[in-house]
């Protein structure tokens, strides 16, 4: 095997070693309800055109229903920044600023008939504008029967605008007021009362709304509204919005601020060379002001702001150690990550020697600056893209490390944009097999095994599930329990070694399951047990590994209190921050979230 670095905070695995590696799971610490929002995806093949289901959406939804999702943001990303729900219909500006039908309320009502114990999150628009016809979109067919190709796809050209004969030169820009309308706060809110008094939808399907998407980047993917981008312009449209959606529906779950990838966590937008985020002693951080003014806005109004905070990112390294250690980006504070960029700029200035991101752990510790304690914001990741296109295993071992280190912190929802072969298989095994509660797990060498481990609010069943990221060598383990006496027997499921999209069903997918072994030193083929509660396991390398445990004498677990709920007004809040730098983006992506239409 190839040798692999040993020191954490340089590379990204501990050495593998002979040794065992000691893992010690306690169920009497740590105990942190699991979101089941973690559990989660965007739309796909679910036509928001039709209202009859087709065999196609059929087939997805039973495959969703069946690995175990709970959560679908069904937004569409940068469509949603100006869709009308009154003309049902939305801007593409991935696609010359055309505008196509849509309608929300398809996708919703399916998502009630159809998707039991599946909620659904959908998006408010904060630009102020919205589409209204479909009078002046560009003629992208006719220009393909005469030149023989599509003119260059992001062209502000809907509304009359001209285009060189090359296709990629624009000659004259569309003019928006043609295609779009004013959309103020109160038409963006009103679609709550429509949905719940007029369509009499279940509204506590639709708790989520997101406040619109990448918003610090509309210079860039909706140029032809000519919006001053600025954190100061920012901050008040949200504000805005935010308000008057917690006046139409208490109980609404605001997401926010939706920044589109790492080096817009700390800048506005790449356009904006000189609009960095003031503040009375510094320049800001994007993620930081924005968390320091909502709170303020917050405190001032006594109206909460802010649910969730929600962010995306696509990581961009290829290679196996990256991957396999992006998960360690959100909370890890001793971790240089290679792609780090953007962060750089998270105290004002550039600071090229600034490797480590723990972008969660930030945003957490601003939360509590500004916010005080116990302010109830949640932390997700609505977009993100993880799949290795050449094995899905390592897409499956990245994806896992993701949803267990959201579940040992806290974290709320998890939605990846992308979704490759390799997903439904972990999502399934964590969803089905995991339970209700998070429980602590220690490793001696974590950044090379972790576990993850969940128990029942009973106390009576244990799931420790392991991640081995060994590229190439199986790896032994001694588990520790601790404050559970398992029972004499139990099980593993093994996910390791698949090729294609192997997820069918709950009963026919990839998991391995070994003969139930017992806990008696020599008495199983997959493990051996002693007398004090430990257990010795092979995992293979590239391997999930999930060990399934009950015991006669269970604690039963007190089950956790949602953290948002009746909180006093004054510790209600927002977050997000500022920060721009002048320079360009390792990463360039101006956001998915179009469709492609031909």
């Amino acid at each position: 095997m190839k040798k692999l670095l040993a020191a954490i905070t340089v590379a990204g695995f501990a050495t593998v070693s002979t040794a065992a590696i000691d893992i010690t799971v306690d169920t009497q610490k740590g105990i942190k309800k699991i979101s089941q929002y973690l559990y989660g995806r965007n739309i796909d093949k679910i036509s928001d055109g039709d209202p009859e289901v087709n065999e196609e959406e059929t087939a997805f939804i039973n495959q969703m229903l069946e690995a175990g999702v709970h959560m679908l943001r069904a937004n569409n990303g940068n469509n949603a920044t100006r869709y009308n729900w009154r003309h049902k219909m939305t801007v593409h500006p991935d696609w010359y600023n055309n505008v196509y039908s849509h309608d929300w309320a398809i996708t919703a009502q399916k998502v009630l008939d159809k998707m039991p114990g599946i909620d659904a999150m959908y998006a408010f628009q904060l630009t102020g504008f919205a589409a209204s016809s479909t009078d002046y979109n560009f003629g992208d067919w006719n220009w393909k029967q005469e030149h023989g190709f599509y003119a260059t796809s992001t062209l502000d050209l809907a509304g009359g605008g001209e285009v060189d004969e090359d296709g990629k030169t624009l000659v004259k820009a569309g003019d928006y007021k043609l295609y779009n309308m004013e959309w103020p706060a109160d038409s963006t809110v009103a679609i709550i009362p429509y949905w719940r008094d007029e369509l009499k939808f279940d509204m506590s399907r639709f708790k989520y709304w997101s406040m619109d998407n990448e918003m610090e980047i509309w210079r860039g993917t909706h140029s032809d509204l000519d919006l001053p981008v600025t954190g100061d312009f920012l901050v008040e449209r949200y504000i805005d919005v935010a308000k008057k959606a917690r006046a139409a529906w208490g109980d609404i779950k605001l997401t926010g601020p939706v920044v589109a990838n790492e080096w817009f966590w700390c800048s506005v937008s790449s356009y904006n060379k000189q609009d960095r985020p003031k503040g009375p002693d510094r320049d800001y951080c994007w993620l930081e002001y924005f968390i320091m003014k909502v709170a303020e806005a917050q405190k001032s109004s006594g109206t909460r702001l802010l649910d969730v905070f929600d962010i995306h990112w696509y990581p961009s390294e290829k290679d196996y150690e990256s991957r396999v250690n992006w998960h360690r980006v959100l909370f890890d504070t001793t971790y240089n990550y290679p792609g780090a960029n953007g962060i750089k700029m998270v105290n004002g200035g550039w600071d090229n020697d600034n490797q480590k991101e723990y972008i969660f752990k930030r945003i957490n510790d601003w939360l509590d600056k500004y916010f005080g304690k116990d302010h109830g914001i949640t932390l997700g990741i609505t977009e993100t893209s993880l799949i290795d296109e050449d094995d899905p295993m390592v897409t499956a071992l990245t994806y896992a490390s993701f949803i267990g280190t959201m579940q040992d912190n806290g974290v709320e929802i998890f939605t990846p944009w992308t979704w490759g072969d390799g997903m439904y298989e972990t999502l399934h095994l964590f969803s089905r097999y995991g339970h209700a509660n998070r429980v602590e797990s220690a490793s001696t060498n974590d950044s090379l095994v972790s576990a993850y481990s969940s128990i029942t609010n009973k106390g009576d069943s244990l799931t420790v599930i392991f991640v081995n990221r060994a590229e190439k060598d199986a790896q032994d383990i001694q588990l520790q329990l601790k404050n559970f006496d398992a029972s004499l027997k139990f099980k593993t499921l093994t996910l390791a070694g698949i090729t294609g999209e192997t997820f069918v069903s709950h009963t026919n997918n990839a998991l391995k399951e070994d003969a139930v072994a017992t806990k008696v030193l020599g008495g199983a083929t997959n493990a051996a047990a002693s007398s004090a509660n430990k257990f010795s396991l092979s995992l293979p390398a590239k391997s999930i590994t999930a060990v399934l445990l009950t015991t006669d004498t269970p604690n039963v677990i007190d089950a956790i209190k949602p953290r948002l709920r009746s909180r006093p007004a004054t510790h209600y809040g927002v977050t997000s921050r500022f920060d721009t730098k002048g320079r360009n983006v390792t990463h360039t992506r101006t956001s998915p979230g179009y469709y492609i239409l031909r």
